[in-house]
């Protein structure tokens, strides 16, 4: 009797996960407490000047935050359309698009801008493939993570 609810303890699954649960609790409860106060590293004048600095040259500003979000909504939709017909299809487009972002970050120009400038009049085609960086990469994340996406 006692064998029947030792027996389910005793898998390797239940042993790790109790153990990660006993190390997770042991650490929290051993960490010191924080203490928010500290000496004053800046004068005031320092304070303003770094932040008037840091400001102007900000890696996350909305705009491109619109553009990752919108990016990450279009690319699922998109991915989930073209999964719905073929995975491996959505996958590849997707890691194509960032891909080929990737490149062009580096100076490699995978596509020919003279070939497809022939094909396409209105458009200034250049502008449209450099422009946008964080639009197209989220997009061609979310697409590709798509196709692992079950229904």
């Amino acid at each position: 009797m006692a064998s029947m609810f030792l027996r389910p303890m005793l898998r390797p699954n239940t042993l790790g996960v109790g153990l990660g649960l006993s190390m997770s609790t042991f650490a929290v409860y051993r960490q010191r407490p924080m203490k928010l106060d500290s000496k004053r590293l800046f004068s005031e004048t320092q304070q303003t000047a770094a932040h008037k600095s840091s400001k102007g040259n900000a890696f996350i500003n909305p705009s491109s935050v619109k553009q990752i979000s919108s990016g990450s909504v279009f690319g699922l939709c998109a991915g989930l359309a073209v999964s719905t017909f073929s995975r491996p299809l959505a996958l590849l487009l997707g890691l194509l698009v960032v891909a080929i972002q990737w490149a062009a970050s580096y100076g490699i120009h995978v596509l020919p801008y003279g070939k497809l400038r022939r094909y396409v009049t209105n458009v200034d085609l250049k502008s449209a493939l450099k422009s946008n960086v964080a639009f197209k990469l989220s997009f061609g994340m979310t697409f590709a993570m798509a196709a692992f996406m079950h229904f």
